[in-house]
């Protein structure tokens, strides 16, 4: 476990060195989520077109509790956990590359934009399997660059990024056939993964 954390360490202040005044001002918008706010209009426009009004209001609830789940079990494990973010680590903590004095709170094991962001990519990837594999890709682009911005601004560590992902890629897969079975009962469909 000793190496593991090390490794972890010394990957996270390779990548949170990399930095520059113009990626600052990007990854600090990137992180704060709205500003992708066109982003999320448009990808519930297609699901519109897609699902229709009467099936869209089960489909919301759904994805309301898909962020309940991966957001509380983010705050919930980082108050079991108590895993100090690189920002508030004694050892390493002046070593970090913040911005905007941007620190987070104090634990950080593991990351809740990830655990979100991989657990909507999830669930958008098998809602639309209408879609071409490419467009289906770009939600993983998304969650990608999203959670990237958290080891940026030195907030978490590749580990709470990778827990993250992996919760919310369950929770969005979870989800998802929850949802099919919704959708089989009381809609007829055969499968909602075509």
């Amino acid at each position: 476990m000793e190496t593991l954390e090390a490794l972890d360490r010394q990957l996270f202040l390779f990548l949170n060195s990399s930095h520059s005044i113009y990626l600052d001002d990007l990854m600090y918008l990137v992180t704060k989520i709205a500003i992708f706010t066109p982003l999320f209009i448009y990808w519930i426009y297609i699901l519109y077109k897609k699902y229709q009004p009467k099936k869209m209001l089960v489909l919301l609830p759904f994805i309301a509790l898909l962020i309940t789940i991966t957001d509380q079990s983010a705050t919930q494990t980082k108050e079991s956990v108590k895993r100090y973010r690189p920002t508030h680590n004694l050892e390493i903590g002046k070593q970090v590359h913040v911005v905007n004095d941007y620190r987070g709170g104090d634990y950080g094991f593991f990351s809740g934009h990830a655990s979100n962001t991989f657990g909507i990519a999830t669930l958008l990837f098998w809602m639309l399997s209408n879609k071409s594999m490419a467009f289906r890709s770009t939600f993983f682009l998304w969650a990608g660059l999203t959670s990237y911005s958290r080891i940026y601004l030195g907030v978490h560590y590749p580990s709470d990024i990778f827990m993250g992902m992996l919760v919310g890629i369950a929770a969005g897969t979870l989800i998802f056939y929850m949802l099919n079975y919704t959708f089989k009962k009381y809609f007829n469909y055969n499968s909602l993964a075509h």
